[in-house]
C-alpha cells in the first residue's frame, strides 16, 4: 500500500514539474507581445498557380492541381508564378524591409528566389529570370511605380519545347540556401510536335 502511494506522489510531483516548466512564453503558437525583427520572414504559402500573358494554365493547391504547361517544339513560353496564401489569394513574396525601404544592401539578406528542377532537360529547357536589379536613386516614387513589376519578374520564367514528349517538373519558393515551399505535386509539361 505504502510503495503505490509512494510511486502515485512521484508521479503527481514530476507531472507537476513538467507543467510548472512549461509556461505560455514557450509556446511559439501564442503572439507574445514582443518584437521578433531579428528573426527571418518566411513566406506562408499553401499554393500556386501558373499564369502565361495573364491567364491561368495551372493551379495547384493543398495537394490538388489542374491545368498543365503544354507547348511546341521551339515554342517559348513565358511563364509567370504567383503564390496562394491559406484564403488562395494570390501574392508575390518579399522580405517586409523590402515592402518599405529600397535603400538597403540586398547582398546582405536572404531574398526570395524561384527554383526549378526535376525536369528531361532533352524535352523542355527552363531560364528562370533574375529579377531586375535596380538602382537606388533619389527619385523614389519612380522606384515605387517599377517595384511591383520587379516583384513579378523574380518569379517569372521560360521554357522552351525542344522535342514532343510529356515531362514534369518541381517547383519551389527559396528563401536564401533553403525552401520556403515546395510543391505538393510535380507540374505536368506537354510538348507536342
Amino acid at each position: 500500500m505504502f510503495t503505490c502511494f509512494f510511486r502515485f506522489t512521484l508521479l503527481l510531483l514530476a507531472f507537476g514539474v513538467l507543467f510548472a516548466a512549461c509556461g505560455e512564453d514557450d509556446n511559439p503558437i501564442i503572439d507574445d507581445g514582443h518584437d521578433h525583427d531579428d528573426e527571418p520572414f518566411h513566406a506562408d504559402a499553401d499554393g500556386f498557380v501558373l499564369k502565361v500573358d495573364g491567364n491561368q494554365i495551372y493551379r495547384q493547391f493543398e495537394g490538388e492541381h489542374e491545368g498543365s504547361i503544354t507547348l511546341k517544339v521551339g515554342e517559348e513560353l513565358e511563364v509567370a508564378a504567383a503564390f496562394l496564401d491559406h484564403d488562395e489569394e494570390e501574392f508575390l513574396p518579399e522580405n517586409p524591409e523590402e515592402e518599405d525601404d529600397h535603400d538597403h544592401d540586398h547582398g546582405e539578406e536572404e531574398e526570395f528566389a524561384l527554383a526549378i528542377s526535376e525536369f528531361d532537360s532533352s524535352i523542355i529547357d527552363i531560364h528562370l529570370h533574375e529579377g531586375a536589379e535596380h538602382e537606388h536613386e533619389d527619385d523614389h516614387a519612380e522606384e515605387d511605380e517599377h517595384h511591383e513589376e520587379e516583384l513579378a519578374e523574380k518569379f517569372t520564367f521560360e521554357v522552351k519545347g525542344l522535342k514532343a514528349g510529356e515531362t514534369s517538373a518541381k517547383l519551389q519558393l527559396l528563401h536564401g540556401d533553403h525552401p520556403d515551399f515546395t510543391a505538393a505535386l510535380l507540374i505536368p509539361v506537354t510538348v507536342t510536335p
